[in-house]
């Protein structure tokens, strides 16, 4: 098996992974039911200092963390022209949960904008300084996969979780692999076609901890790294108990009790999550040949019967996977930018319920009555001649005439020299075009 030659790789890769971010994600610390109210603020003597050393410390971060760091900023700024490229498209996905009709659909959608997003970088004159004066030539891949994971996986991580799972509820598959699970753990090793040395009780609890930290991570590559440790657990177990070595079918079966026994029904999306969102030149390695003994696992369950071993998988699930491997990593044309960057965030002004917004995909060609009827349906007027499209831009309001096209507007405004921020706004003509207060890209209004 391959495994071997690649443990110092994996346990200071991951010790890297640990350090950052993704613990960003779980859960915060009970708070005392007792809130004290202060009002002490930091004299601006002291904040100054704080960032001075703030960029001390920036300073000392290697030049991989740094861009990361600085593309994760870009992404957040609006007055960018990628910054607006993501935050829409976050936008519209967390908006519009129907826009996908299967779990596969969504995560493919999403890798083909990471994707994207990344040729975009690589080529873009926004990234100061230039990414290529920091980091070395083949590891330019590299460093903006990782950026894509914190830009846009990492505020897309709860959003993803909650429409797998409603994806898996509503076409009953979890429902069958729950009580699939059932059946297979009540089932001795040996009936599952396992004959070699199983983990003890406690090293299970081990590997469960493990999935359960998989669960608080946003980026596939750490998934698959951890998915690598258990394997490699599996694998110790498996020859220090017997002193002999085993191969890929005494493995399969293993693998499938282990995860039977950790009984954990997320281990199917996070599965298809590193399936579909992994970069595709990982795939080849081991991260490809695990997460593929994964799917055979859970295969192997989904199917089980009671009159035959979890031993050997079907032909469907071989054809499924040689369709997917197929599709992940043959070259293939992606979609381009501008099939990303068809998003407008348009607030919508009421006098009494104030200002809230909507992403909307919106072409290139569309005009800007076409934008006012998809407004309505979208905010549920019921007089829309009585609304229109505004500009807000540079402390003015302008109206848009219906034969304009907004999304050409969008680019002419993020093409000019100095940035400026901009909103578009459904509102009725006939409002106080001073009722509505823009603050820090937010759409607010006064009470």
């Amino acid at each position: 098996m391959p495994l071997y030659g690649y443990e110092a790789d994996t346990t200071s890769s991951l010790e890297d992974y640990e350090g950052e971010s993704d613990q960003e994600t779980m859960a915060p610390p009970i708070k005392s039911k007792k809130k004290r109210n202060s009002s002490f603020v930091l004299p601006k003597l002291v904040k100054s200092q704080l960032r001075k050393m703030s960029g001390v410390f920036s300073s000392f971060m290697t030049p991989e963390k740094r861009m990361v760091r600085r593309i994760a900023e870009l992404s957040r700024d609006k007055c960018t022209y990628f910054g607006c490229l993501v935050q829409d498209y976050v936008s519209f996905l967390k908006e519009n949960k129907e826009c996908h009709v299967s779990s596969t659909d969504m995560l493919q959608t999403i890798r083909q904008f990471m994707t994207q997003v990344k040729n975009y970088l690589s080529q873009s004159s926004e990234l100061d300084p230039p990414i290529e004066s920091l980091i070395p030539e083949d590891q330019i891949d590299v460093v903006l996969e990782k950026a894509m994971h914190k830009c846009i996986l990492k505020p897309l991580k709860g959003h993803v979780e909650a429409m797998l799972k409603d994806f898996h509820t509503a076409d009953g598959s979890w429902k069958q692999l729950k009580e699939n699970l059932q059946l297979v753990r009540q089932r001795n090793p040996q009936e599952l076609g396992v004959f070699a040395p199983t983990p003890d009780l406690m090293e299970l609890e081990k590997i469960k901890l493990k999935f359960m930290t998989m669960q608080k991570m946003y980026s596939p590559e750490k998934k698959v790294m951890l998915l690598l440790r258990v394997c490699k657990l599996i694998y110790t177990v498996m020859e220090n108990n017997s002193g002999r070595m085993y191969g890929a079918d005494d493995f399969l079966p293993v693998l499938t009790y282990v995860i039977a026994q950790c009984d954990m029904l997320e281990l199917d999306t996070e599965i298809e999550y590193m399936m579909e969102l992994l970069d595709p030149s990982l795939l080849h390695g081991e991260g490809g040949y695990y997460l593929t003994s994964a799917y055979g696992a859970l295969s192997l369950i989904k199917n089980f019967q009671e009159e035959q071993a979890a031993r050997l998988l079907s032909s469907e699930a071989r054809d499924t996977l040689r369709q997917w491997h197929k599709r992940r990593t043959t070259n293939r044309t992606i979609p381009s930018v501008d099939d990303f960057q068809n998003y407008l965030r348009v607030a919508f002004q009421e006098v009494n319920s104030g200002c809230t917004g909507k992403t909307l995909l919106v072409r290139p060609y569309i005009t800007t009555e076409d934008v006012c009827q998809l407004c309505a349906e979208k905010f549920k007027v019921e007089d829309p001649e009585e609304y229109s499209l505004f500009l807000f831009v540079d402390e003015t309001w302008q109206q848009l005439a219906e034969d304009t096209y907004p999304q050409k507007i969008k680019a002419e405004l993020h093409s000019r020299p100095q940035p400026h921020i901009f909103h578009f706004v459904y509102k009725r003509i006939k409002s106080d075009p001073y009722g509505v207060i823009f603050q820090n890209g937010e759409d607010l209004t006064p009470s």
